[in-house]
């Protein structure tokens, strides 16, 4: 449930530079979290690791395994991925994003934006603007996004367990490191 969100999030972060061609996304340094909220002070977050880019030419593509996403707590993790998320099913979210709508810093700087992109997560797809940050170190961009999500948008059930309902909408952040060929 809300690491559907997440996912969605950390597609939504997705980066891309003009007339570069992006090799990969450096493994250590890709982070995906997400956090939903629910009565009396309920905070679930979740996180994963394991992102993928590729450079489609006019558009970046970022792609999250779903399954790879997890909250600490076994039975939580299988409501999630098993009635929510469905991740058998859908096993994982992109976000795509046109390379027109990004601004990319020069070496040594950084900048500070938000861009359109398309979301698919649950095997809906959706526009969805997001903040990021990008700096530039020689060839590596060091991408941190943000973005928030209403579960319900992509057909996915409003998380219930024991009678608490999580709300719908789904912060989701990512922070990875894209490295050009």
């Amino acid at each position: 449930m809300w690491l559907r969100r997440l996912s969605w999030g950390l597609l939504a972060l997705g980066f891309a530079l003009p007339g570069v061609v992006l090799a990969a996304i450096s493994a250590n340094q890709a982070k995906v979290t997400f956090s939903c909220s629910g009565p009396g002070g309920l905070r679930i977050e979740g996180t994963g690791n394991e992102l993928q880019a590729a450079d489609k030419g006019d558009a970046l593509a970022i792609t999250v395994p779903m399954a790879k996403i997890t909250t600490g707590i076994g039975i939580r993790d299988t409501h999630m991925h098993g009635k929510y998320l469905e991740s058998q099913k859908y096993p994982t979210a992109e976000l795509v994003v046109p390379r027109s709508g990004l601004k990319f810093p020069a070496d040594g700087s950084s900048v500070d934006a938000s861009a359109p992109g398309t979301m698919t997560i649950h095997g809906k797809s959706k526009p969805v603007t997001f903040h990021y940050k990008a700096t530039r170190k020689g060839k590596a961009y060091e991408v941190h996004g943000d973005v928030k999500v209403d579960m319900r948008d992509y057909g996915i059930e409003t998380p219930t367990y024991l009678g608490i309902t999580v709300k719908p909408p789904v912060d989701i952040a990512v922070s990875f490191q894209l490295i050009e060929s």
